[in-house]
């Protein structure tokens, strides 16, 4: 059957503009919901990070400043601190992988030292993704930097769940769909 065939079949077309709409909303509904999942798993690190930069900045410690919670990145979603001197030397942290702190790569320093702030997908370990922000504070002299994240694994099971129940309503609607597409039409009376 080629194209033309298809277009020419009225009950065909009302099934492809059905199968078309559902895909592009559906889509789009997914893509929102997994990007505001996403989006908002950003939202803890960054009230943590400006939080220990304001109180770094009125002459607060490190250590008074980084929560006391030690957070097994292997394991834990609580939302862990380190705070570093512009060097990169840990001078407090709340973050443990494998029994040490774990830093992120030298660039996003640079990029932090350059822009004030960085947030990103950091995966330190195999199956360890977390949300990530890293703000500069202090002076060049008298300064550092606060990395702070949380653990990804609850926002990608939300979103693992969204995919499932995406993928089965397009399938429902594919499949109510070719029903009635292929149901007998009712016989007219004469």
């Amino acid at each position: 059957m080629d194209m033309k065939e298809l277009w020419d079949k009225p009950q065909k077309r009302v099934w492809l503009a059905i199968v078309g709409s559902s895909t592009l909303i559906l889509a789009a509904a997914y893509a929102m919901a997994q990007q505001t999942t996403r989006q908002a798993a950003d939202d803890l690190p960054l009230a943590t990070a400006q939080t220990i930069k304001h109180e770094l900045d009125d002459k607060a410690a490190p250590t008074d400043v980084v929560p006391n919670v030690k957070t097994d990145l292997n394991s834990d979603s609580t939302v862990f601190a380190i705070v570093t001197d512009n060097s990169q030397h840990i001078l407090a942290s709340s973050a443990r992988l494998d029994g040490k702190t774990p830093l992120p790569p030298i660039g996003v320093f640079q990029f932090t030292a350059a822009h004030g702030n960085d947030h990103f997908t950091w995966q330190p370990a195999t199956n360890v993704r977390l949300a990530t922000q890293v703000l500069s504070y202090g002076t060049s002299s008298n300064g550092g930097f606060i990395i702070t994240g949380q653990s990804l694994k609850q926002a990608e099971k939300r979103i693992d769940t969204y995919t499932v129940l995406a993928a089965a309503a397009w399938i429902a609607i594919v499949g109510w769909g070719f029903l009635i597409l292929m149901a007998p039409s009712p016989k007219k009376k004469k």
